[in-house]
Parts: structure tokens; C-alpha cells; sequence
């Protein structure tokens, strides 16, 4: 049980959004700019019946600030819960903190990394965090053509913890956009981590599919919906949240 539930928090931790445009898994390669100011609210609900039946709900706040045109700072935390078997907790998960910067050009594809870590705020002994602080890298590529928006994500994460699993943990994604017309977009997402339970012969595989709704330069709505694509993966999440910048 205590290895399933942490397993639940790794992946609102880890393999949701970093910032990332939401509902997206993988990050982009877009800077907010000088001295703008980002606030973005995430809802997600997850469900996971493989075993013990597992539903967990997570209200995510996300602040990021333009320190410069080309870096980004950003901190988060959720305030997250989860239920199994008559058993239920809720409380703050862990706090993130990374920045993003930009790294160049590949041809058509701009490049940025983005370093963060973790903060052990979550009551490890209710299985709402980690119990130590962790640290991760992404390498993100990017690609605009017309309508269409496409990234790659690689990523690592040293995965502190004392729940026993598995610390180097490695990730994979990668995503398109489409403008369906203007200030409206459909994306899809697919991603692969490794597996935090260290017996596990797979690891999850997960893709989202969403929509993007900005009816303001300064306002994006967005509603999504992530599918397991496989048995470690949990079944289903559904993902709703609000962007705003000023």
C-alpha cells in the first residue's frame, strides 16, 4: 500500500507539469519575459485501480516571475489528498523551486534547460511527500511552424526518499499543439518515466490530450484528460486549470 501511494505522490510531483503550458506534461521553450508576473492554478483527479483501488485529488499553485527575457523563475506546491481502501489524507505535498533559461538554436529548434529541486514540506508519514528533498534536469527542444507547436523533453531526477524506491529516475516526452483558430488550441501529449517501484519489469507510459482556451492576452483556460497507456501507469486523471499573467 505505502509503495503504491508513493508511487501516486512521485507522479504529481514528478510527471506532472513543470511548469509547462497546461495540461501539458512536457515543458515549452516560451519565456514569460522581463518582469512578468505568472500565476497558474491547476485541478487534477487521478484515479488508479490497478491493485488497490487509489484516488488522489491535487490543487496545484505555480508562480513564475520573467527575471530576464530568456529566464524564468518558478516556485510551486500542492495541496493535495488521496483515498484508498477506507483510509484518506490530505495536506501541502512537497514545494518546487526552478528556474528556466534559454540555451540556443539547433536549426529550426530553440533549446532551453531547466535545473530545479524539491522541498520535503509534505508529511511523509501520511504519504503526501517524499520525506527528503530531491532534485531533477530538463533539456527542452521547441519548434513553431504555422499553426503547429512541437516539443521533446529529456529529463533526470534524483528521487531522495524513504520510501524505498527507486532514486535515479529518467523521463521522456514529447508533445504538439494545434491553433484550431485564433485563441484557441488542441494538444497531445506522450510520456515515459521509469518506474519508481525498483521490481517493476515496466514503467508507465501516459498520454494527455487537452484544450486551450485564451480568451485574453493575459488569461488561458485549459481542460485536459490523461490516459494510462499501460499497467503501472494510473487509468485516468482529469486536469482543469487557469493561467494568469500580469
Amino acid at each position: 500500500m505505502r509503495k503504491t501511494l508513493g508511487a501516486v505522490i512521485f507522479l504529481a510531483a514528478f510527471c506532472g507539469r513543470a511548469a509547462a503550458m497546461h495540461p501539458l506534461i512536457s515543458e515549452d521553450t516560451a519565456f514569460l519575459g522581463t518582469d512578468v508576473r505568472q500565476a497558474e492554478i491547476g485541478f487534477e483527479h487521478t484515479e488508479d485501480k490497478g491493485g488497490a483501488d487509489v484516488y488522489s485529488n491535487a490543487l496545484s499553485a505555480e508562480f513564475s516571475y520573467g527575471f530576464m527575457d530568456d529566464i524564468d523563475l518558478l516556485i510551486s506546491a500542492p495541496w493535495q489528498g488521496w483515498s484508498s481502501q477506507g483510509l484518506s489524507e490530505s495536506g501541502l505535498g512537497d514545494v518546487r523551486l526552478e528556474v528556466k533559461f534559454a540555451a540556443g538554436r539547433a536549426g529550426d529548434w530553440t533549446i532551453a534547460m531547466k535545473p530545479g529541486m524539491s522541498l520535503p514540506a509534505g508529511d511523509e508519514a501520511k504519504s503526501l511527500g517524499a520525506g527528503k528533498g530531491g532534485f531533477w534536469f530538463y533539456s527542452i527542444a521547441g519548434r513553431r511552424a504555422g499553426p503547429w507547436q512541437f516539443y521533446l523533453n529529456g529529463g533526470y531526477m534524483y528521487n531522495r526518499n524513504s520510501l524505498d524506491e527507486e532514486r535515479d529516475i529518467l523521463k521522456a516526452s514529447g508533445a504538439v499543439l494545434l491553433e484550431v483558430f485564433p485563441k484557441a488550441m488542441l494538444s497531445a501529449d506522450l510520456a515515459i518515466e521509469t518506474n519508481t517501484d525498483k521490481a517493476a519489469v515496466s514503467h508507465p507510459v501516459s498520454s494527455v490530450f487537452g484544450a486551450i482556451w485564451s480568451p485574453h492576452d493575459y488569461l488561458d483556460l485549459d481542460i485536459g484528460v490523461r490516459l494510462g497507456l499501460n499497467k503501472p501507469a494510473d487509468d485516468i486523471a482529469l486536469l482543469a486549470g487557469f493561467t494568469l499573467r500580469i
